[in-house]
């Protein structure tokens, strides 16, 4: 087999895999949990490559008019419209909008689904979104408030 300098088919490999010549992964609690984030990560990251918008098309279209609302004082209006047809936003970009709504029963949706991906182990504040919960954490409003103290913790 090595001698004609070609490619092994995957049959071979598995064959060889299976008696011992290929590389067994590490072994160990540590081990497995880095390989399952690794897999987590990646089938993530796969289906944001083959899922639209969250709600079809409708949803983009509802999602890019919350974007284009942004700075204007048509943006809770276009939340609430999103909300009422989608659900709660799902990427960090759209819930960071959804904050800048200025609107208490928007941002307690948005913080409580926030607060959902936090207990799954699927969420991690970073940047701006990050800057806007630790503005509400100091809110005078306690619902708000204590809701962006728990997602800081």
């Amino acid at each position: 087999m090595g001698d004609d300098d070609r490619k092994l088919t995957y049959s071979e490999r598995d064959r060889m895999h299976r008696e011992g010549g290929g590389t067994r992964p590490p072994r160990g609690k540590r081990a497995e949990a880095e390989n399952a984030k690794r897999t987590h990560d990646a089938l993530q990251v796969a289906d944001a490559l083959f899922t639209d918008e969250k709600g079809g098309q409708e949803g983009k279209a509802l999602a890019n008019a919350v974007r284009a609302a942004h700075g204007s004082s048509d943006l809770p209006a276009a939340c609430r419209a999103y909300l009422e047809t989608v659900g709660q936003p799902m990427s960090l970009e759209l819930a960071s909008i959804f904050l800048d709504a200025d609107d208490k029963e928007i941002s307690i949706v948005v913080l409580d689904a926030l607060l959902r991906q936090k207990d799954a182990g699927d969420l991690e504040l970073a940047g701006g979104i990050k800057s806007q919960i630790r503005i509400l954490s100091e809110d005078f409003d306690d619902d708000l408030a204590s809701r962006a103290e728990e997602l800081l913790e």
